[in-house]
């Protein structure tokens, strides 16, 4: 089939970035548009994170009709049940949506096929499933059986959203028998009485051009001004005005066709995304609605930077703006997207910058968003420890082979030349480390959120070596190419990738090193090292890690009478493991309840307590940790401010305050 040349060019080079050359047409062209919508709803899904990308895959043998299948929660897609339980926790509110994928390399819109489709996800949607179900598609359903069951629903901000795609590369005319199919689909759907009324999208060749150029942010808008005020000339910028406006017009930039989403890659130069209904948020929507006369006095406005804009009259046609400062206003605006009569009430002041020049478009980031930013998992990277391995991540991995650290999100975009598995984002570094460098695969899964909260204290340590971190992060991107090589079986191994770095590590270099002791780290580093820069070595490696994986699970089901189900998320398989590289009986150690483990930390404050005694504080997340000279015998603590120091952690019995004890200073 001849495709429009645009997006033919776009899906080649999709299939040579995602290395799917081989791959049947059909088959890489379903991806490619999971890949297309999905990235419409969250532009950095996908960067450097393969594991999602193959969840949301589904189609093949028992897929009840449907290519794509993606869950959100809060805006963000989740990969398995766990991270769903993990959020659930910790979000105070739920929102939840549920995305159906089905396309076809073809020109004709079939009413056979939506049929299918739309009745494959009733289905998924109901309480039971009848008809065959692939087991990727059984963990997405354990998700939204978890989503909609009492353990969440208490949390729930509204019931679910659904929404379906159905993308040919023809034209859609608007079709009355399709039409009325997703009509009573809707009605079916909403008789469940857990969801909101679905949406339907029959996407044709242009409205899919639409949401690929919409992703690439490549796209003109025309705005009608109430009045534009003409700023100073500066070098660099070819144009610049503060522009008066009605949010009704912004509300054209802020939302994409065909679908109506939230033009999400409009925001890839804020420092933060969108904060939900916090107190700012809330006193903006009650100004939108209460009193919209004012919006322009009480709210600071919008920056948009865009390579072009040219006025004409009291309209301005904007090229490819970029919301650099405004985000929060911009989601409230657009979540009062149904008011457009009240929107077209509300004045809105907008800092309007036409230049192509990147360095002026940084200083107008850093010069608009002032504001105090929250250190949260949002803002690990921003961190100097992750600055400082990014670095050495790419100064070091050319004398192995070429990767990177993208710590922000999109930071290699511009480069053609880096593929999509090069790039690995603070999620896999972090999962791969906790896996290979911490023995605890069966936690390494986690929502990154969550592996922060439990790790704070024991890992991206300024004070540790950032060997073992390169060193984890090239296994798993060598380990990554064995299992798109097909040397490795990514159906029954895949999900088990941080127990075979584990196992990797152990037969190569023994027991696990003190990842606080840089000279034996380093040393227990090279090691690896010597392995992975070999190709065949590597991969000898890693079979025969596969060969204990696959011992350990036999014996787990076969002999102990294990769940085969519950293998993935639990310690006791990986003692087992261990024992089985080992051939001793002994077990892992869990750094994160370890009573003896030693931590390392900078001593941050000495002084006295009011019977002359030295105490201090020792630098720890989220609080400094207390130590009493008692707990540091031996040692003259009065000119030992910013001196490290090991110690373990107890507990006060009478208060249950966290102690450190055992203190020993270096130097």
């Amino acid at each position: 089939m001849n495709v429009e040349p645009i997006i033919n060019a776009k899906f080649k080079r999709f299939r040579e970035k995602m290395e799917l050359v081989n791959m049947a047409d059909g088959v890489a062209f379903e991806q490619f548009v999971n890949h297309t919508i999905l990235s419409a709803h969250q532009p950095d899904a996908f960067n450097g994170d393969n594991e999602l990308f193959e969840k949301v895959n589904v189609g093949g043998t028992k897929d009840m009709g449907i290519d794509g299948i993606a869950i959100k929660l809060n805006g963000l897609f989740i990969r398995d049940l766990d991270e769903a339980k993990d959020l659930t926790k910790k979000l105070p509110r739920l929102s939840i949506e549920f995305i159906f994928i089905q396309s076809k390399y073809k020109s004709n819109f079939d009413k056979g096929e939506f049929n299918n489709f739309s009745d494959g996800v009733r289905e998924f949607l109901s309480e039971t499933q009848k008809q065959p179900v692939s087991d990727e598609i059984k963990e997405l359903i354990k998700i939204k059986d978890f989503l909609v069951s009492e353990n969440a629903v208490f949390k729930w901000e509204d019931n679910p959203s659904v929404r379906l795609y159905y993308v040919v590369m023809g034209k859609w005319h608007q079709s009355q028998h399709q039409l009325a199919l997703s009509e009573t689909f809707k009605e079916d759907i909403i008789a469940l009485n857990t969801y909101k009324s679905p949406s339907v999208h029959f996407i044709d060749l242009d409205g899919f051009k639409s949401i690929l150029d919409s992703n690439d942010n490549n796209f003109k808008v025309v705005i009608n001004a109430i009045e534009t005020m003409p700023l100073t000339s500066v070098e660099l910028v070819n144009n610049s005005c503060v522009l008066l406006c009605y949010a009704s017009e912004l509300k054209k930039i802020l939302t994409t066709e065909p679908d109506g989403l939230i033009r999400k890659s409009l925001f890839d130069d804020n420092v933060r995304d969108y904060q939900g209904d916090n107190n700012i948020n809330t006193e903006i929507n009650e100004t939108i609605n209460n009193e919209p006369q004012k919006f322009a006095l009480l709210n600071n406005g919008i920056t948009i930077v865009c390579e072009e804009y040219i006025p004409s009259n009291r309209q301005i046609t904007l090229k490819n703006p970029q919301i650099v400062n405004g985000c929060q206003t911009s989601h409230v605006i657009f979540h009062n997207s149904d008011s457009n009569e009240i929107l077209s009430k509300v004045p809105i002041v907008i800092k309007l910058i036409s230049t192509n020049d990147s360095e002026i478009t940084n200083q107008i980031v850093r010069g608009t968003n002032r504001q105090n930013i929250v250190l949260d998992e949002a803002f690990e990277t921003t961190k100097k420890f992750h600055k400082d391995l990014e670095e050495f991540i790419n100064a070091l991995s050319g004398d192995y082979e070429r990767f990177y650290y993208e710590r922000r999100s999109k930071q290699y975009d511009h480069n053609p030349s880096i593929s999509h598995f090069q790039k690995l984002s603070l999620r896999l570094i972090f999962q791969s480390f906790v896996g290979m460098f911490i023995n605890e695969p069966h936690i390494s899964h986690r929502h990154e959120s969550k592996l922060l909260e439990m790790y704070s204290n024991l890992v991206f340590q300024e004070h540790q070596s950032k060997l073992p971190y390169f060193t984890s992060a090239l296994s798993f991107y060598k380990l990554e190419k064995l299992f798109r090589a097909g040397t490795l079986d990514k159906k029954s191994l895949y999900a088990f990738r941080t127990h075979l770095l584990m196992i990797f590590r152990e037969l190569i270099a023994g027991t696990k090193p003190n990842i606080n002791n840089e000279l034996i780290v380093d040393e227990h580093c090279q090691l690896v090292l010597q392995v992975l820069k070999d190709n065949k070595k590597t991969a000898d490696k890693f079979m025969e890690a596969a060969k204990i994986f696959e011992t350990s699970r036999k014996y787990w089901i076969n002999d102990l009478k294990k769940d085969q189900f519950r293998i993935k998320d639990v310690k006791e398989f990986t003692d087992l493991v261990l024992s089985n590289i080992r051939k001793v009986k002994t077990v892992s150690t869990d750094l994160v309840e370890d009573a003896n483990f030693r931590y390392t930390g900078k001593i941050a404050k000495i002084f006295k307590d009011k019977f002359g005694s030295y105490c201090g504080f020792i630098e720890r997340n989220p609080t400094n940790i207390f130590f009493h000279s008692s707990a540091a015998k031996g040692i003259n603590l009065f000119d030992k401010e910013g001196k490290l120091a090991t110690y373990r952690v107890s507990t006060n019995p009478k208060s249950g305050q966290l102690l450190a004890v055992e203190v020993e200073v270096n130097g």
